[in-house]
């Protein structure tokens, strides 16, 4: 006769397997509930005015009020800083003395900067601002060097006026007819009538 199935012995066993999934979760719980309950202490502190160890460091405001400086150190020290804006207002430039110091321009003008210098916008050396050289009334220009100087304008003006095309003119002086449009505009032509 075949032996009936030990019915007692799968629900112990299952019941063990229950037991042991609990105990897991109570285990989880409680690392969860100590990593909760030290970023509240963390928090607590921060807002406490407490310097916080560790990851929430980061969040600190440096000795100003302002946001703590990230990335490298600085080159020079905040005396050293003030004392090369003292030079580069008393005339020396900041190329040379970056130069001088062996540390690249944008070392020294962010250097500058944090020691107060408003940089050359505002004329830092106290050089008055440089008149714009006046043509016609009109701002200086910027940008390249027009390849035509002001009679030979005036003179391909002429040309165009008396009847020659502005396109056979450039082809002639080997320029692109944007630049010969651009010169006869720069000697008054206003365009064909």
């Amino acid at each position: 006769m075949p032996r009936p199935p030990d019915r007692m012995g799968a629900i112990s066993s299952a019941l063990q397997d229950l037991e042991s999934a609990l105990r897991s979760l109570v285990d989880e719980n409680t690392v969860l509930k100590n990593q909760l309950q030290r970023i509240v202490e963390q928090a607590g502190q921060l807002f406490n005015g407490h310097m916080p160890r560790g990851r929430l460091a980061r969040v600190s405001k440096g000795r100003d009020g302002g946001p703590r400086k990230r990335g490298r150190a600085f080159k020079f020290t905040d005396d050293q800083a003030a004392d090369f804006r003292k030079q580069v207002e008393g005339g020396k430039s900041a190329a040379s003395l970056a130069k001088e110091l062996k540390v690249s321009l944008p070392t020294m003008y962010n250097t500058l900067k944090r020691a107060g210098w408003s940089g050359r916008g505002q004329r830092g050396r106290g050089r008055p601002p440089r008149p714009a050289r006046a043509r016609d009334g009109a701002p200086r220009k910027r940008g390249r060097a027009f390849k035509f100087t002001e009679d030979q304008a005036a003179d391909f003006r002429k040309q165009v006026e008396d009847g020659k095309s502005a396109a056979s003119l450039a082809k002639d002086l080997r320029v692109s007819l944007p630049t010969m449009y651009n010169t006869l505009k720069r000697a008054g032509w206003k365009g064909r009538k």
